[in-house]
């Protein structure tokens, strides 16, 4: 897909059709607003005698107006707040699948980078903030040809329950990635080995990698690690702190409190 093509599928997202709540709004607003330049200019709505003009309570009327006003940017507020659950798909995760803090990480096992966050962010960030955050791992396999397989390889340890066991073998053994030891990760982890081995073999999970790094790259994602915290693009092996804070910060809008 061409740069055109994708900024074209990005803008095609995020347009819709005007909810009747807000065409709603919008016209009682109109109402009113027409409503209380009678009141303030004398007019009576074309009334016949004097008897008959209309007598509205202005105090009244601009407390209405404030409060569809009011009602109308709370729900563009709505509208434009990041979804945190929008890139979750059905990949691995860790912590309550409702949680109020949600992290997506888009990575690759041959990214040096990605390997710095695991080794310096991801267990104390869970060990802090784990009961309140749904860590979600999704690939973006884009560095070198055994990226690929190394991603399906670790999607054939997740069908037999082990994802996360090989997340820290592959990011702790970078330079020994490959069939073989595959092979030797998934026996050492006790799994179905002719059950693996033909998973890998049929490349059951080729589509699944591709769809994630096609995720990842029209949310944004140009390289690794590449996270989102409740929809919002965090880009690089940023310090422990950055994650802190974000972390905190969405807490805190949650009314959360998490001992900081």
């Amino acid at each position: 897909m061409d740069n055109n093509s994708e900024s074209a599928a990005v803008e095609t997202q995020s347009r819709g059709a005007t909810a009747p709540s807000k065409i709603l709004s919008y016209v009682v607003v109109a109402a009113a607003c027409y409503l209380l330049g009678l009141v303030v200019g004398g007019g009576s709505l074309n009334a016949p005698d004097e008897a008959a003009a209309v007598k509205v309570d202005e105090a009244q009327l601009r407390a209405v107006i404030l409060s569809v006003l009011e009602e109308r940017d709370l729900a563009a507020a709505d509208d434009t707040a990041p979804d945190r659950f929008a890139l979750v798909d059905d990949d691995p995760y860790l912590g309550a699948e409702d949680a109020p803090v949600v992290i997506v990480e888009f990575s690759d096992f041959f990214c040096t980078y990605c390997k710095r966050h695991f080794d310096q962010t991801f267990a104390p960030l869970l060990e802090s903030y784990g009961q309140h955050i749904r860590y979600v791992y999704r690939d973006f396999a884009r560095l070198t040809p055994e990226s690929g397989p190394a991603s399906e390889a670790a999607q054939c340890a997740f069908e037999q329950g082990k994802f996360w066991e090989f997340r820290a073998d592959f990011f702790s053994n970078q330079e020994a990635l490959g069939r073989d030891f595959y092979l030797e990760t998934a026996a050492a982890h006790e799994l179905d080995i002719e059950a693996f081995t033909a998973c890998l073999d049929d490349r059951r999970y080729l589509d699944e990698v591709e769809i994630d790094g096609l995720d990842g790259q029209l949310a944004g994602i140009r390289g690794t690690p590449g996270f989102f915290i409740n929809g919002q693009i965090l880009s690089g092996a940023q310090p422990y702190a950055i994650f802190e804070r974000m972390t905190q910060r969405e807490l805190d809008m949650a009314g959360i409190d998490y001992g900081g």
